[in-house]
């Protein structure tokens, strides 16, 4: 019984093909080997294939691109993989398919048929040809070429790191004839431009925009495929950034260091060693590139400058302690420990101010003087406050350096 249903299908679905009236298509060998005989009876590849030598060939050109594999910035080049999607029609290369069995598409290597002379003009590496000897191009009975190039493209790009590590990078990869003039071989730009379909996602850079335009001049046809690549700023945050600003809060610490306690200078000097040490390992990640230079590099160098400062500082403070009080002091110094003195007690002036309209900062600091001259100042005050002027002046531009710059760079200011 199973067998008998299946026989009964099996006439059923012939009689379905029958009567449906599809075409059944049964190209053998010799029916393809005959069509490429007629074809290229008169065919020259050496000869453009229109009708009319005055007559221009059309060339849509797209680009699919799958990876941006490496961006240098020190030798300025940009390595992608992707290939080309190239059509023109071969007036020559045209047949009827009801006469050829409905044959309606061929395959031919591209060393077998007219190409055009398509170059990279911006390549990094040796000039050389689109494609290969293996690679196959497809023609249809109209006459349309289809070539499918796959490469890896290395080309030159300008770069520009001053807003490392926020910078955009803009590259092109340009296509030229570079034989034929315009007259002869037209690039128009497809409407496809740049195809992003199978792109995988670079670590370091991610593409923030892509487009292509087209250049006509009486000797030359260039069509350029341009990628705005942006770069992904976390790990240098993290692992560059962030470990410089705080070595630069780190140094303006030793303002807080007493210098009674003997460990003030040490602490400078290691902290300027650890910064030095620092920079110079990090200055590998930095880009090379001596056309711009980065707004991060200025920084480190400030920061360096800075804590170059607070040694020297930290060095005549140290001078200056262990004078002896028999030296006299200058008047500059009694005036700098004065306005630290009232700067330390505004609050308690300001309160004074408003009930009295007559007590006076130093009257609060010392109430058994009468007057700013008679009161106590030896070279222990001096440093102090030398160390609480310096704390606050260089807490405040660093901050302040610090904000701005990278506020800037990242592109909200």
């Amino acid at each position: 019984m199973p067998r008998l249903i299946f026989s009964v299908k099996c006439v059923l679905l012939g009689l379905v093909l029958v009567f449906s009236g599809g075409p059944v298509n049964s190209q053998t060998p010799d029916d393809v080997n005959t069509l490429l005989n007629n074809l290229f009876n008169n065919y020259n590849k050496k000869v453009r294939p229109v009708l009319f030598q005055q007559e221009a060939i059309v060339l849509d050109i797209s680009l699919f691109l799958f990876s941006v594999n490496e961006v240098d910035e020190v030798n300025e080049k940009m390595v992608t993989t992707g290939f080309l999607d190239l059509m023109w029609n071969d007036a020559i290369l045209q047949w009827d398919p009801n006469l050829n069995n409905n044959i309606g598409m061929v395959y031919l290597p591209q060393t077998d048929i007219w190409k055009p002379d398509l170059v990279l003009k911006n390549g990094f590496t040796r000039f050389q040809e689109l494609g290969g000897d293996f690679y196959y191009l497809a023609i249809n009975y109209t006459g349309d070429v289809f070539w499918y190039p796959y490469e890896v493209f290395q080309t030159r790009c300008a770069i520009d790191i001053t807003y490392f590590p926020y910078d955009e990078q803009v590259c092109d990869i340009s296509f030229i004839i570079w034989c034929y003039s315009a007259n002869e071989v037209v690039i128009t730009k497809s409407s496809r431009g740049i195809n992003l379909y199978e792109y995988e996602e670079n670590a370091i850079w991610t593409i923030a925009d892509s487009y292509s335009k087209v250049k006509q001049e009486s000797f030359e046809s260039q069509i350029t495929f341009t990628v705005v690549l942006q770069r992904k700023p976390q790990y240098y945050v993290l692992n560059l950034i962030l470990p410089i600003v705080c070595l630069g809060f780190l140094s303006q610490l030793v303002f807080i260091v007493p210098t009674e306690a003997g460990e003030k200078m040490s602490y400078a000097v290691t902290v300027f060693l650890a910064l030095a040490v620092f920079l110079t390992m990090i200055n590998a990640e930095l880009p090379q590139n001596s056309e711009s230079t980065p707004i991060l590099s200025i920084y480190l160098v400030l920061q360096m400058l800075s804590a170059a400062l607070v040694l020297v500082i930290s060095a005549l403070q140290l001078r200056l302690h262990h004078r002896k009080n028999t030296v006299a002091i200058p008047r500059l110094f009694k005036c700098i420990v004065n306005v630290e003195r009232c700067l330390r007690c505004v609050k308690v002036c300001c309160y004074s101010f408003n009930k009295t309209h007559a007590v006076t900062c130093v009257e609060k600091i010392d109430p058994g003087e009468e007057n700013l001259e008679n009161t106590g100042v030896d070279w222990g005050d001096v440093t102090s406050a030398i160390d609480f002027f310096c704390f606050w002046i260089f807490l405040i531009l660093n901050v302040s350096v610090t904000m701005f710059l990278f506020l800037y760079v990242s592109g909200t200011v």
